[in-house]
C-alpha cells in the first residue's frame, strides 16, 4: 500500500508533455523548416524580377534590405542571397510571376 502511495506521488511529480531535449529539437526543427520556405519563397520572386515592375521590386526588396545606415542581419543576408540565386533562374513565365505577386498581395491583407 505504502509503495503504491510512493508510485503515485512520483507519477504526479513526473514532467508532463516531451521533454525539454525533444520540445527544442522539434522548436529548432520548425525554425530550420521556416528559414527554408522563406528561402523558397524570396528564390522564387528573386527569379521572377524580370517580370515585375520597379515599384514591385523594390517592395520584395524591402523585405530583405536593412534600413539606411545599418547592416544586413544575418536573416537579410540569407534572404538577400536567395534572392539573388534566384535572379539566375529564367524558368518562370510572366503571367506565373503575376499570379505569385497576387497571392502573396491577397495574404498580406490578412
Amino acid at each position: 500500500m505504502i509503495g503504491l502511495f510512493f508510485a503515485a506521488i512520483l507519477a504526479t511529480q513526473a514532467p508532463a508533455g516531451p521533454s525539454p531535449d525533444a520540445a527544442d529539437a522539434e522548436g529548432q526543427a520548425q525554425g530550420q523548416a521556416a528559414l527554408e520556405g522563406m528561402a523558397k519563397i524570396f528564390t522564387t520572386l528573386g527569379s521572377c524580377e524580370r517580370h515585375f515592375t520597379p515599384a514591385q521590386v523594390q517592395g520584395v526588396k524591402r523585405g530583405f534590405q536593412p534600413a539606411a545606415g545599418q547592416a544586413p542581419t544575418p536573416l537579410q543576408a540569407y534572404i538577400a542571397a536567395a534572392y539573388e540565386r534566384g535572379k539566375a533562374d529564367a524558368s518562370l513565365s510572366a503571367p506565373a510571376c503575376q499570379e505569385i505577386m497576387r497571392v502573396l498581395a491577397e495574404q498580406k491583407k490578412r
